[in-house]
């Protein structure tokens, strides 16, 4: 017999039901507020991973029923975290007695890092009568790096980054910055802006100089939050020194759920030797079963990145992560000179270049060549000729476009990086694993397609 009573309607926004829906009801529900949204796979401007094997989502759902503050509760947990991050320390070099965190992400990352760096200048200079600490960053850092800065109260003294210093912190203005109260020098392994590396050999270089000269020991803290699980799997990174071989190297940090594969959300960060962090850092709890001492900005945490973090390392191992690693490489050259031969744009970014001694990068087409330490970005800009050949033509009305098809490809503006100091607007593309053959070409399609449809628009309304 048919109900007479009429379907429970749903919430207002922003009201909970008087009672409870049905499982049915609510999952029709939200299922049609997400159909809205974008895919992830085709969130193409995204870091951050969205591509997992069945084996891996059934071992995270079980690691995120688990609290990463209970170790003695989930030993598991505690087992994966040391051994990951013991993996982490032979693949970025790191001596024996380091020291290392689990963290929410690369950015509670830097600001632990970086408070490890203040710490220790007020402990070598109790002196209050001293001015602000500054930190040296460059242009090119992540937005964390200036919170660090402005919530911990240290100056940021920022260098600039430009076409003339290859996207990098520009080395000639790092000396003039330096003084007695510095506390550290942060540097970025794959810019979220161009991808790009900075030279972290030829900064300690410089910092060993000024020590020798004035006798103030500067460390070096390097975000590695993408580069981190790029570089360590390269041919390029056995000349490209920027890790704890260097001795002026003090923390590295990484995000575990870029290019790691891990899901959303963990980072990791070691320190050349524990005794970097000053011991009122860390801070022992014993509300829990036994006690627990901990550095880091939160307590509850989900188990589930760890455990999708060490499930990826044992499936994949160092062979499988070096030709996932070539491979996004290969891609992301591919769609660089796909994106150049259209004419219509220009890459800023050095996936499809290779260095030659003496000679600069040169247009590397072929997938049997080397390739510089970059990310497997594409950051492109309107070339030249497209500029010219059509002025109304905007970087932001072709992302605009590209949501419209149901694909997201960010635009912004980096200020000042042009090569007479001009701004530059970008859009950008991240080679993750779902980006397949047939993927780029529909993607390549729909840009070149926005573009004629953009230009035939402009050339009505004229």
């Amino acid at each position: 017999m048919p109900s007479n009573r009429s379907p429970t309607p749903l919430p207002s926004k922003g009201y909970m039901p008087d009672r409870g829906l049905s499982v049915e009801t609510v999952r029709a529900f939200a299922e049609n507020v997400m159909a809205a949204d974008i895919p992830p796979s085709h969130d193409l401007g995204r870091f951050t991973t969205t591509k997992f094997d069945e084996t891996a989502i059934d071992l995270m759902i079980s690691g995120g029923l688990r609290n990463q503050a209970c170790i003695h509760e989930y030993p598991s947990l505690a087992d994966y975290r040391e051994k990951c991050l013991s993996i982490l320390a032979n693949l970025w070099n790191a001596p024996n007695g380091f020291f290392g965190a689990a963290t929410t992400g690369s950015s509670e990352s830097v600001l632990l890092g970086g408070l490890a760096m203040k710490r220790e200048w007020q402990l070598n200079h109790p002196n209050h009568l001293y001015p602000r600490p500054n930190v040296i960053i460059g242009a090119n850092a992540h937005v964390c790096v200036n919170k660090f800065a402005f919530y911990f109260d240290v100056e940021a003294r920022i260098i600039p980054v430009s076409e003339r210093s290859g996207y990098s912190l520009d080395i000639e203005g790092l000396e003039d910055r330096l003084d007695e109260n510095t506390i550290g020098v942060f540097l970025t392994m794959g810019s979220t802006y161009t991808g790009h590396c900075d030279l972290v050999q030829q900064v300690a270089n410089v910092l060993d100089a000024y020590e020798l000269r004035t006798g103030n020991n500067i460390p070096i803290h390097i975000d590695a939050a993408s580069g981190g699980f790029i570089l360590p799997f390269t041919s390029t990174n056995t000349n490209f020194v920027w890790d704890f071989r260097l001795s002026r190297v003090q923390s590295i940090n990484a995000s575990g759920h870029k290019f790691g594969m891990a899901p959303l959300a963990v980072g990791w960060i070691l320190w050349r030797e524990k005794s970097q962090i000053p011991q009122g850092l860390l801070v022992e709890s014993s509300y829990l079963r036994g006690t627990h001492s901990d550095f880091s900005l939160s307590f509850s945490r989900s188990g589930a990145p760890i455990a999708g973090q060490y499930y990826n390392f044992l499936r994949l191992g160092l062979a499988g992560y070096q030709d996932r690693t070539q491979s996004l490489l290969d891609r992301a050259r591919r769609l660089s000179v796909l994106l150049e031969e259209t004419g219509y744009f220009y890459c800023l970014s050095d996936a499809h270049r290779q260095q030659k001694a003496g000679v600069g990068y040169t247009l590397c087409k072929g997938s049997d060549q080397a390739v510089p330490h970059v990310l497997p970005i594409a950051v492109f800009r309107l070339s030249d000729q497209a500029r010219r050949q059509y002025p109304n033509l905007q970087l932001s009305d072709i992302s605009d476009a590209m949501h419209d098809l149901k694909f997201s490809i960010p635009n912004y503006t980096i200020r000042g990086w042009g090569a007479h100091g001009e701004d530059i607007e970008v859009m950008r593309i991240v080679l993750r694993d779902e980006m397949t053959a047939e993927l780029m070409t529909k993607v390549l399609a729909g840009m070149t397609q926005s573009v004629k449809r953009l230009i035939d628009q402009a050339s009505v309304q004229t």
